[in-house]
């Protein structure tokens, strides 16, 4: 009896181990995700900008605005989900 109930006091430890790892893991991917597209509709939205000053582009996952400073562009991106990520990127032109 003491046996199967240490037996299964282990097994209980490595399965909330393993779950506890899996759920960390998807986080971790969702997190990864939600930046790839943030950069992407960072990318887009300096690539469409029209050589304005300051702007606001719609995605269908979220908005981005951007200000132009010199040769860099402040582009801010706040995702549906709320996540917001702020990149600095260089302007193509010299």
């Amino acid at each position: 009896m003491l046996y199967a109930l240490s037996i299964s006091v282990v097994f209980g430890m490595i399965l909330s181990f393993y779950l506890s790892a899996i759920v960390e893991n998807q986080n971790n991917l969702i997190a990864q995700e939600s930046f790839l597209y943030a950069q992407l509709m960072a990318k887009v939205t300096v690539e469409r900008r029209s050589d304005k000053v300051a702007g606001q582009l719609r995605f269908n996952k979220g908005v981005v605005s951007y200000q132009q400073q010199d040769k860099l562009i402040l582009v801010t991106v706040t995702l549906v989900s709320g996540d917001r990520y702020q990149f600095r990127m260089l302007t193509g032109s010299p």
